[in-house]
């Protein structure tokens, strides 16, 4: 059958893996999540994936040549696939590999919705997802070369995967042109998580109703999927992590977490990003 890519995209910690519970909700028409049985669902790449399509060990590839396999990785998934849309959640900026071609392939992509959030309130639970302290996790939010996986990751891991910095990540994007991009700010699916979701469904053309969008809010709930971590864990939370990952579901926490100084440099950095999505109004 064959089908197209619809990319949830966002900084780490930014509500990516929510989105992909609702939209789990939605498309499976549960009306509860269980959110230990996502790891199929609109997961990152891994190494085990591409050893299991392609046949290869890939921890004896070089970091270029696993750049190169994504884009046919991607086309597998898409040849494969038994619905017409098939879900990725990526931390990826839009790259291209050495050779020039696009990781995410254009024409085998429905849309993308990017997710934003306030980078002071990335920076608190980045650091507690993380287990490290805020400083460390400002430094690294300002890395242009960052890159989640890599090297130390082989062959358990997720595949490298190329973030750079918060702004960075942002305007890559939303200046490229190869795929038509939703842009949903965090704080606004926490204010009204039906008006984002229905606009996240029109925009991957996700047929719904509303009564669907409405059972898909109600199922994932904060508090229903911080009680279910509490009693049944969640696997996808790194073992350093010095908090839960369903921890506290709100914004503006920053203000009594940063000291001046942490925010002043978070300004300083991203502060024509955070000007542009009304973070510094």
């Amino acid at each position: 059958m064959g089908g197209r890519f619809g990319w949830l995209v966002s900084y780490p910690k930014s509500g990516n893996t929510w989105l992909r519970m609702m939209l789990f909700s939605v498309m499976s028409g549960q009306t509860a999540v269980d959110i230990n049985r996502l790891s199929n669902e609109a997961s990152i790449a891994h190494f085990a994936e591409m050893d299991r399509l392609f046949g290869i060990d890939s921890s004896e590839l070089t970091e270029a040549e696993l750049a190169e396999a994504r884009p046919a990785l991607h086309a597998v998934l898409a040849a494969c696939s038994t619905r017409p849309l098939l879900l990725r959640k990526i931390h990826d900026r839009y790259w291209l590999t050495p050779s020039g071609v696009p990781v995410f392939t254009p024409d085998l992509s429905q849309g993308a919705i990017y997710l934003i959030r306030d980078p002071r309130d990335v920076a608190v639970s980045y650091a507690h997802h993380r287990g490290v302290d805020i400083d460390e996790i400002i430094e690294r939010m300002a890395d242009d070369a960052l890159f989640l996986g890599g090297a130390d990751s082989r062959g358990k891991e997720q595949l490298p995967q190329p973030l750079g910095s918060w702004s960075g990540h942002a305007r890559s994007w939303l200046e490229q042109t190869d795929i038509s991009v939703l842009v949903i700010r965090y704080e606004d699916m926490l204010q009204d998580p039906l008006t984002s979701l229905s606009r996240i469904t029109a925009h991957l053309g996700i047929a719904t109703t509303l009564g669907q969008l409405q059972a898909a809010v109600a199922a994932t709930r904060f508090d229903t999927l911080s009680r279910q971590e509490q009693t049944l864990g969640f696997r996808e939370r790194l073992a350093s992590a010095t908090a839960p990952f369903f921890r506290e579901g709100r914004s503006g926490g920053w203000r009594v977490r940063l000291s001046d100084a942490h925010v002043r440099r978070i300004i300083d950095r991203h502060g024509s990003i955070m000007a542009r999505f009304g973070y510094l109004s």
